[in-house]
């Protein structure tokens, strides 16, 4: 018994980790293709491929990978990519707090002429309203001080 509650004690503070990271690279996967590409290959090497939020930031990769992309075909390719990922998971998890926040950075940040902003303020108050279920103090303090520096 003791050996099974280890094991799952390691595999959460791993999986905490492992998001910690793969938070850190999502803040500065906009500033250069090459900390895109490495976002982009952090995530493609997590076991848990399956993780519901870590397929929310794969969609982010997909939407910022169009920002170092020349062909349009292709630009529009991964756009449509991430937004189908995206929006997909928030569907099957409509109250999964930090994909509404990752929804919101995304429409934020996309030039309006894709029209794909049309969740901007619901995913706001989402947020804001339900932040407080959040228990991991990291984890809100991530989102917060995000959203705070997408908004300035």
């Amino acid at each position: 018994m003791k050996s099974v509650l280890l094991i799952i004690v390691f595999n959460l503070i791993n999986y905490n980790n492992e998001i910690m990271l793969i938070r850190s690279l999502y803040l500065n996967a906009s500033k250069s293709e090459y900390h895109c590409n490495k976002f982009g290959e952090t995530i493609n090497e997590k076991e848990d491929v399956s993780s519901i939020l870590i397929k929310g930031y794969e969609a982010c990769f997909y939407f910022i990978k169009c920002k170092f992309i020349d062909n349009p075909i292709e630009k529009i390719s991964y756009f449509n990519k991430g937004k189908k990922l995206l929006e997909s998971l928030i569907e099957e998890n409509p109250d999964a707090i930090e994909l509404r926040f990752l929804r919101y950075s995304i429409q934020k940040n996309l030039p309006r002429v894709l029209l794909y902003y049309d969740n901007i303020e619901k995913d706001l108050n989402f947020v804001y309203k339900n932040i407080d279920n959040i228990k991991e103090s990291k984890t809100k303090n991530f989102i917060l001080s995000s959203i705070k520096s997408i908004k300035n």
